[in-house]
């Protein structure tokens, strides 16, 4: 279901939302912690830019490598193992005499991540190389090679990012205010706001502006939101891309490391985020129709974009149904009016049924198309979603 479509239907039981709320409350107070873990990283990382500096030498460079066997039902599986790979560097410096020991390029190494990003820092720290130590002036022990360098507080950023968008947005689901008003409400008003989308009772996602079919007929719908459209690419493009890419990365992809897999799915989130906001934004595009039988024309725009054509052009109107026999999802239930001019299929009319049960639905959309059906003196049917329980 698209546009402003509300949910509708047996609600959510109050149990159901606050047990849900506490799950994904635990995953908000999970991300605050990782957001706070990066914050203080990226604050010593420049504090660390201040600290004293003195001249030690690189004494070991290497790329460490971690193998950890694959368990499956709690067994290991034979010759299959996840790779992480890191950085081993450790230099020697002194203090005021002391010698020491360090082992951290930035405040936040790195710790795991692909083959090849810690071979090019290996690369960078060979062996007997000088380099410029900062240490912590009442801390010796405490040093680093590249002060203010903040790269490795991503992998705290990442998964707090995530953990507060998506159970954040999953919330206002729950607990939003219903765009819709109850349908009884808008047929008792009649100056209601949403009046002018009642249409033989049904309350459709578009206003009709006029209804007098052999006259005049004019359907508009208004553009989705661009800040709607985003979130909801935002969202799916999080969702799909731990189907269609994290999943994936972490069995076919394993060897490559954790911080890899994090990128790869960073990657196809993106991707997808992309296409879904392109999708929605061209779905949501403002639509509007007029059926003009004075001068026997249909002109209907779709974003910028203005058509027209005569009548009889209008070669068959289309009812599109679920299945009777679904369980009812007013997020994605869709009834449907199409009108299929020269050969291509147009929106006109659009519902998720808002509290209406399915015959009562299919009854009054039925009278809808059977009235512009004859005004227009051309064929309708009805199409139904296949059956979820087929004999």
């Amino acid at each position: 279901m698209t546009g402003n479509s509300p949910p509708s239907g047996k609600p959510v039981g109050s149990v159901t939302k606050i047990v849900t709320t506490m799950v994904l409350l635990l995953f908000i107070g999970g991300g605050v912690y990782l957001t706070q873990r990066g914050l203080k990283s990226v604050e010593e990382s420049f504090a660390a830019t201040s600290w004293p500096t003195t001249e030690g030498v690189i004494v070991r460079s290497a790329v460490h490598t971690t193998e950890t066997p694959i368990k499956k039902n709690g067994r290991e599986v034979p010759n299959k193992k996840t790779k992480s790979y890191a950085p081993s560097i450790e230099y020697r410096f002194s203090v005021k005499g002391q010698a020491l020991t360090g082992t951290r390029v930035t405040i936040d190494d790195e710790s795991i991540g692909t083959k090849a990003s810690a071979q090019a820092i290996v690369d960078k720290y060979p062996v007997h190389k000088g380099v410029k130590v900062s240490y912590q002036p009442d801390q010796p022990m405490i040093s680093v090679l590249e002060p203010g360098s903040w790269a490795g507080s991503y992998r705290w950023f990442l998964p707090g990012g995530a953990f507060l968008l998506i159970p954040l947005l999953l919330l206002r689901g729950i607990w939003g205010s219903p765009s819709e008003p109850p349908l009884a409400e808008v047929t008792a008003d009649e100056n209601h706001l949403a009046r002018p989308r009642l249409l033989n009772g049904v309350l459709m996602v578009e206003e009709i502006a006029r209804w007098e079919p052999g006259q005049t007929v004019h359907i508009r719908r208004a553009r989705v939101g661009f800040l709607k459209s985003i979130i909801a690419a935002i969202l799916m493009g999080l969702v799909l891309g731990m189907f269609l890419g994290l999943l994936p990365a972490a069995y076919f992809l394993s060897g490559r490391g954790i911080i890899f897999i994090a990128k790869f799915y960073l990657a196809v989130s993106a991707a997808l985020t992309l296409a879904s906001a392109i999708g929605l934004i061209l779905y949501g595009r403002r639509r509007e129709y007029l059926f003009d039988w004075a001068l026997g024309s249909v002109h209907w725009e779709i974003g910028w974009s203005g058509q027209e054509a005569p009548l009889e052009s209008i070669e068959k109107l289309t009812m599109h149904l679920p299945a009777a026999d679904s369980p009812r999802n007013p997020v994605v239930d869709s009834h449907s009016i199409t009108a299929t001019i020269q050969g291509k299929s147009y929106t006109l009319l659009e519902t998720n049924g808002q509290g209406l049960s399915w015959q009562q639905t299919r009854e009054r959309l039925k009278l809808s198309i059977s009235q512009l059906a004859k005004a227009l003196q051309i064929p309708w049917s009805e199409q139904q979603a296949r059956s979820v329980n087929p004999r």
